[in-house]
């Protein structure tokens, strides 16, 4: 899957009391878009991070609050359902995210089903291990149709933090600096990075290598003194450096056995998880010099660009689009005028005020 945007959220607990006038307003505004664009274009308007924020404010939420990604699309799947809408929708918080289950209750061909179970389980790993955040994916998403086009939408939470992170998908490319904008959180391994791909070609060469030199390399760096040389050569903290004690060797031995040719390949293998695969990034960047990107993927998200010309000019032209199609939406929506009034003013409101920051 291609990386869209990501967003830092903050946690929130607590009822929706508008749940049933959200989700009718929601409704409309599918139904318009489908109409008009169809559901490739529905599909990428969801994965479109700032046009989904707009959406889930436009629905009653505040910005920047995790309600907004979990009940928003918790009301388009009832949606789907309830109005026979040719789309897909699979997935949801805890035990309602595992949509490789859940795929099994549908009458979807085969193929389009095995594509499904393949986006749905890679992309879950590379949001929960290759991005190593201290953040835990607990919410997780797809939308489809037959045409298998998609979106994926993961949410990962830490509760030490109080936050969310969103991460959107589409279409396939599993490694690409797609998402816009980083943060500086020097703490995060995002080997899911471009800047990552030799770490990746390097750990893949080391499978090769076998249990026993993986093993050598790997008690070098858990009980070497390492501390002076990573401050000297790194600007960054020795303590990112450390090694993780639980790793599943039997589970490398079996890679080794099956001789990987490319990284999706060591990530789909059963038993490689965050630590085992934090554990050979280490080696491929220290002993064989192949780095790995520690810049964070999450910072804010640009889906029309900065004021300021970072990272590029606001695109008046797309702006307007995303306005557009939101209010012509909004206009044609089969919801009361009040309802109505209010969400265009709300609109309104929201785009007088960027438009006013990016002159």
């Amino acid at each position: 899957m291609k990386k869209i945007g990501d967003v830092e959220l903050r946690l929130a607990k607590g009822p929706i009391p508008h749940y049933k006038e959200l989700k009718e307003l929601e409704r409309s505004i599918v139904k318009v878009i489908i109409e008009e664009f169809g559901t490739e274009e529905l599909i990428k308007r969801y994965s479109n991070p700032l046009w989904f924020d707009s959406l889930a404010c436009l629905l009653g939420f505040e910005w920047n609050y995790s309600g907004m990604t979990t009940v928003t699309l918790k009301a388009l799947k009832e949606i789907s359902i309830e109005d026979n809408i040719p789309i897909i929708v699979l997935g949801g918080k805890g035990k309602d995210s595992k949509i490789t289950e859940e795929i099994e209750t549908k009458d979807i061909k085969d193929k389009l089903k095995d594509k499904i179970k393949d986006v749905s389980i890679t992309s879950a790993k590379v949001d929960n291990y290759l991005i190593q955040d201290g953040y835990n994916l607990y919410f997780h998403f797809l939308i489809s149709d037959e045409k298998s086009n998609m979106t994926i939408i993961n949410q990962k939470m830490s509760i030490k933090e109080q936050k969310v992170r969103r991460f959107h998908w589409i279409n396939i490319n599993y490694f690409d600096d797609s998402q816009i904008g980083f943060g500086s959180n020097t703490k995060t391994l995002n080997l899911s990075s471009k800047e990552s791909e030799e770490n990746r070609k390097t750990t893949v060469d080391l499978i090769s290598m076998g249990v026993k030199k993986i093993k050598e390399d790997y008690k070098k760096l858990q009980f070497g003194p390492l501390d002076k040389w990573i401050n000297r050569n790194y600007k960054i903290k020795a303590s990112v450096y450390r090694m993780p004690w639980n790793i599943n060797w039997e589970a490398i031995n079996k890679l080794y056995e099956k001789e990987p040719r490319n990284y999706i390949e060591i990530l789909e293998t059963e038993g490689i998880g965050p630590s085992t695969i934090r554990a050979l990034a280490l080696i491929s960047e220290i002993i064989y010099g192949s780095p790995a990107s520690w810049r964070d993927p999450v910072k804010f998200t640009f889906a029309h660009g900065g004021k300021d010309g970072v990272p590029y000019p606001v695109n008046k032209k797309v702006y307007e689009n995303s306005i557009s199609i939101l209010h012509d939406a909004v206009k044609r929506a089969e919801i009361k005028e009040e309802m109505k009034k209010l969400a265009l003013e709300r609109i309104e409101n929201i785009s007088e005020k960027m438009f006013r920051m990016i002159k």
